[in-house]
């Protein structure tokens, strides 16, 4: 069975994506497929990759995508079975590569449009979790047509009437704390510059409490080829820089020096790991979510926040999924068993509906 291995992307996330692949690749080897490398570049063009997986992507076999037929390289069909993408951030992670996909009807492993869409923009995914009674951190939306406008004076007064003079300001679709920024007793030039600083990554932005003290804390969601959903963890996030930056950071999630790492268990009391485990598995159907997710959370005192669900986890060596797996007994081999049978058995059931019109 061929597996073809989706990486890179027009995203910020590139360099993270290409990462996760390397350790996807092993993976998907280890677990006995056959591995058919695609690597996206920054323009957003797809190539055939030979070898392993490098920075270095190159350009000499364009793949152009057919719609009910699959990925050719001039007229020959690349033969596909599933498609296992790492792409993370704008186009890999947000259901438009999931929608391509389906189109081109090549099963997916991991979630589907829908639920990468509705992952990806973070706060329409509070909205279903409020449906759910799961906790989220509080937040004011900053729209499309305010940043248009560039005037935060009403956003500003509201988010600090509402939250105090500390606040965390994110763009709404984009992952790895990128665009982000933690404001203590926060003045209105720096959140303007916040706030467009976010909105160069997104076309919407969130204002937030910045929480303190809190405990960041994650967990790991896995359909299993049986129809089970396990949740794995939680492991404490120990972000050496937290108390400087004032939050994790890009160069603390994947540089080499005072990296951030997980701790499990938590040490939290197991009463509260067991309603964190039960947050993750609400939140990830909440979106209809598919084969795997990473569902994140704060925790201040007795108060629990679901912070954002990431429905395209990083897969890097150094990354929390496969360590929160890897904690109950699985490891990325066996992970990626289950999202293929999982992928497969989606990609069966979708066939057999009915999409013909009645007949008159």
């Amino acid at each position: 069975m061929t597996i073809a291995l989706v990486y890179g992307g027009r995203s910020t996330e590139h360099e993270v994506s290409i990462s996760s692949a390397k350790a996807m690749h092993q993976a998907l080897k280890q677990a006995g497929f056959s591995v058919l490398l695609i690597a996206i570049t920054l323009e957003g063009r797809w190539y055939v990759q030979h070898g392993e997986v490098s920075k270095h992507i190159s350009t000499d076999k364009s793949i152009h995508a057919v719609p009910g037929l699959g990925l050719f390289v001039d007229d020959v069909k690349l033969p596909i079975d599933a498609v296992f993408a790492t792409t993370h951030g704008y186009g890999g992670e947000d259901g438009n590569l999931q929608g391509l996909c389906m189109l081109c009807k090549l099963p997916l492993c991991g979630c589907d449009t829908v639920s990468s869409a509705l992952g990806m923009h973070k706060h329409l995914a509070s909205s279903l979790f409020a449906n759910e009674h799961i906790p989220t951190v509080p937040t004011l939306l900053v729209t499309k047509e305010v940043l248009q406008q560039g005037s935060f004076d009403q956003i500003y007064a509201q988010a600090r009437s509402s939250f105090g003079s500390d606040l965390f300001v994110k763009p709404e679709n984009s992952g790895s704390s990128v665009g982000v920024s933690a404001l203590k007793n926060c003045e209105i030039a720096a959140f303007g510059r916040a706030v467009e600083l976010a909105g160069c990554y997104s076309e919407r932005v969130l204002v937030q409490p910045l929480i303190h003290p809190l405990m960041e804390v994650e967990t790991a969601v896995l359909r299993t080829q049986d129809n089970d959903l396990l949740v794995a963890g939680p492991g404490l996030v120990v972000d050496p820089g937290k108390e400087h930056v004032g939050f994790l950071s890009y160069e603390h999630k994947y540089g080499q020096i005072d990296t951030a790492h997980l701790r499990i268990p938590s040490g939290l009391d197991a009463e509260t790991e067991e309603t964190i485990r039960e947050y993750a598995r609400k939140a990830f159907l909440a979106i209809k979510g598919d084969g795997y997710a990473r569902v994140d959370f704060f925790v201040c005192g007795t108060r629990i926040y679901l912070n954002e669900i990431n429905t395209s986890p990083g897969m890097t060596e150094t990354s929390h999924y496969p360590a929160l797996m890897a904690g109950i007994g699985y490891d990325l081999s066996q992970v990626c068993r289950h999202l293929v049978a999982d992928a497969l058995k989606r990609s069966k059931e979708e066939r057999q509906r009915i999409y013909t019109p009645p007949s008159p």
